[in-house]
């Protein structure tokens, strides 16, 4: 038989049993202690490139200070990620006070507002910026970058700027920065690029870019032609895909085209000044892109909007696929 006494501590163990799961679902956690997987935040990309002006100008198209206000204002994303051509250098006739005189124009109208509102500026140089065939033109952009370099969180800077490495989001996202400001990438520009990629930075990364400014394929009619692409580029994209890397982002061809090339995503990032596809009359326009990187995920989305309108470009009206030289580029939505 049991006693009232018994009967009583049973009831108090079932009413506590009963209790417990309820009471500790409320408690808070113990400081320290780990809650579940941590969320995965994203690392935004402003993608803004190919901007330059004439031969020789220090003045910028209007939908530039547009861009670099939305930027600012709007999206204020990690970075800027710039595939180069940022002034209207490569002419032999240029002075270098004139050339000084452009990366001052860059540095009023695109760096310093980028930098007061605390965006660093990340880039590779263009052929308009720092020509293969141009020491002058080398030798000034090294010197402007040498006194601005931007707050990124270095991997690689023994070559700067012509090549380095650095990540985003605390080592969240990494990204190479290529010298193809020229046709050739050369065979000791492949072995820095792979292993940088094997680098313990890169692969702590969960997603990993590269940044050059010629492509690999022909997107734009107007350049789609031996000299304005890479020359030979399976050896390079062959390092990108055995890389992991997620994308190749360049410029050069003022088209913006996300797309798959093989085993690679490529996008070319667009312009101010933004030219036709190739096999596509009529469909030029001036684009900027907000490119957002999940790196749990290892893929990325896009946000572009026209330059000029601010209008967004459904990604829709885009040709499905360009047959341009060492094609076919196919269209993708996002980058996985």
């Amino acid at each position: 038989m049991i006693s009232s006494r018994s009967r009583d501590e049973l009831r108090g163990m079932r009413r506590l049993a009963f209790l417990l799961p309820l009471l500790l679902s409320a408690a808070p956690l113990p400081t320290g202690l780990p809650s579940g997987p941590a969320p995965d935040r994203p690392v935004r990309l402003a993608v803004l490139g190919d901007f330059n002006g004439p031969y020789g100008s220090t003045t910028y198209p209007a939908p530039l200070a547009r861009s670099v206000a939305r930027i600012v204002n709007e999206w204020r994303p990690d970075a800027v990620l710039s595939p180069g051509d940022l002034i209207g250098a490569q002419k032999a006739s240029l002075g270098d006070a004139q050339v000084r005189a452009m990366w001052a124009a860059f540095d009023r109208e695109v760096r310093a507002p980028l930098s007061r509102a605390g965006i660093p500026f990340a880039f590779t140089l263009g052929n308009h910026d720092a020509s293969p065939r141009s020491p002058r033109d080398r030798r000034e952009a090294a010197a402007y970058w040498a006194a601005h370099v931007p707050a990124l969180a270095f991997a690689d800077r023994t070559g700067f700027p012509f090549r380095f490495s650095f990540t985003l989001g605390g080592g969240a996202v990494f990204v190479a920065s290529l010298d193809a400001s020229g046709p050739d990438v050369s065979d000791t520009q492949r072995e820095w690029l792979s292993a940088q990629l094997a680098s313990p930075a890169a692969r702590a990364a969960g997603a990993r870019l590269v940044v050059g400014h010629l492509p690999l394929a022909g997107v734009s009619a107007e350049k789609n032609r031996p000299g304005e692409v890479l020359r030979d580029p399976r050896p390079l994209r062959q390092v990108m895909e055995a890389g992991g890397v997620l994308a190749y982002v360049h410029g050069h061809h003022a088209a913006f085209y996300p797309a798959r090339l093989g085993r690679l995503n490529v996008l070319s990032a667009g312009g101010i000044g933004g030219r036709d596809y190739v096999g596509f009359p009529g469909t030029a326009r001036s684009t900027v892109t907000l490119l957002t990187v999940w790196p749990a995920q290892g893929r990325a989305t896009f946000e572009t909007v026209d330059a000029a309108t601010g209008q967004p470009v459904d990604l829709a009206t885009l040709p499905a696929r360009l047959d341009g030289l060492n094609g076919p580029l196919v269209r993708v939505t996002d980058f996985r």
